[in-house]
């Protein structure tokens, strides 16, 4: 057993003060204060004068650190990349995110999770399928020319699948495919969409658990129809997950969005091939983007085309600029979506029979100093 001794431990729900941290292989034997270690064999204490957090999970990320999955970027070893990047800003788990694409794409990526063993080494919970049932009002940096309603042979093969999620629109997607896709064990999210609330509503009432990217690819809210914008910020049930990188959503947006969803709000990077790198051109897709002055990546439509906020700069731009005490940004970041894809025995909280992954974090700072996934120290 090895354990690590810290100023402070945040559970995912609380904070433990002089606490440490024990586990055996990739998994959590105990969590509380340190006079826990009199009670277990530890063969190797670590000490740390900073506190550890929970790693954080990402349930949308479309590439990292030179890595793109989309089309012939659909391998192993993108995902390795992606993995690689990720854990050296903090995230431990993540969803990769495949946007709209042709069915033989989808097959391959569907094919390549399928056939993966070390899926839960690399932190992999299972693809987000973002697309290709989208309306073309809100189709954003998705190839108009693929936006369509799958055929049920592909919905079945992706029931059969390692994914995740499944983000649609509800005008666009059969209700019945939600409805499938839930009972299959796939989380969906109501994405680039034009619907009204009444049709959000109804494909909540089928199922769909999750809004993906808050206010960026959605019909906008006003006071005489609410939309999907309005729907999600007043719905009971449903998760939304936000982009804090300052360009997708005002800071002063996401302060509200906390405010109304609290904890059904997921911290999200949208990471694209840029990510963790100097890039300033590069191609998504269908379409090549550039780096504006600004920092947002400009797709050559115009308009946005995902993030290169890495997961550290999340925490930080939540807590420096929304208002988040900082058990709120790591939950956020953590617990949050763990809970929402129904994951939290196992991922974004520090207890027992869950994986050990964890960041070191300066508080003052909030300058990452390691992370461990699965049990083992991250060598970037």
């Amino acid at each position: 057993m090895k354990a690590i001794q810290a100023k402070r431990l945040y559970t995912g729900s609380y904070f433990i003060e002089e606490a440490v941290l024990i586990w055996e292989d990739q998994y959590i034997v105990a969590v509380g204060h340190k006079n826990l270690l009199e009670k277990y064999n530890v063969t190797d204490i670590i000490t740390t004068p900073y506190t550890i957090i929970p790693g954080f999970v990402d349930i949308q990320v479309n590439g990292a650190g030179t890595a793109d999955f989309y089309g012939d970027g659909i391998s192993e070893a993108t995902l390795t990349q992606m993995s690689k990047t990720l854990a050296s800003y903090g995230c431990t788990s993540f969803c990769p995110t495949l946007i709209t694409s042709t069915d033989e794409h989808i097959n391959k990526a569907l094919d390549l999770v399928n056939s993966m063993d070390n899926l839960n080494q690399l932190g992999i919970l299972g693809l987000h399928i973002e697309g290709p049932m989208f309306s073309q009002e809100h189709k954003g940096a998705h190839n108009p020319a693929l936006i369509r309603v799958i055929s049920e042979d592909l919905l079945a093969k992706i029931c059969e699948s390692e994914v995740a999620i499944v983000s649609l629109s509800p005008e666009v997607a059969p209700n019945e495919y939600i409805s499938t896709l839930v009972d299959s064990g796939i989380h969906v999210s109501v994405a680039h969409t034009n619907a009204t609330l009444e049709e959000v509503r109804k494909a909540e009432s089928y199922g769909a658990n999750l809004g993906t990217h808050l206010y960026n690819g959605m019909s906008r809210f006003n006071s005489r129809e609410p939309n999907v914008v309005g729907a999600l910020l007043t719905s009971k049930t449903m998760y939304s997950s936000i982009i804090p990188d300052g360009n997708h959503s005002d800071f002063e947006s996401v302060k509200m969005a906390h405010t109304l969803l609290k904890d059904r709000l997921i911290t999200i990077t949208d990471g694209i091939i840029a990510m963790g790198t100097d890039m300033k051109t590069f191609k998504i897709g269908f379409q090549n983007v550039h780096i504006d002055e600004l920092n947002r990546c400009i797709g050559d439509y115009g308009g946005l085309a995902g993030s290169m906020i890495t997961p550290i700069e999340c925490l930080q731009n939540l807590v420096w600029h929304c208002e988040y005490s900082l058990s709120e940004a790591i939950s956020s970041y953590s617990s949050v979506p763990a809970k929402a894809l129904e994951l939290q025995d196992v991922i974004g909280s520090l207890v027992p029979y869950a994986f050990a992954d964890f960041s070191i974090l300066e508080e003052s700072t909030l300058e990452l100093k390691n992370t461990y996934q699965k049990g083992n120290l991250f060598q970037k």
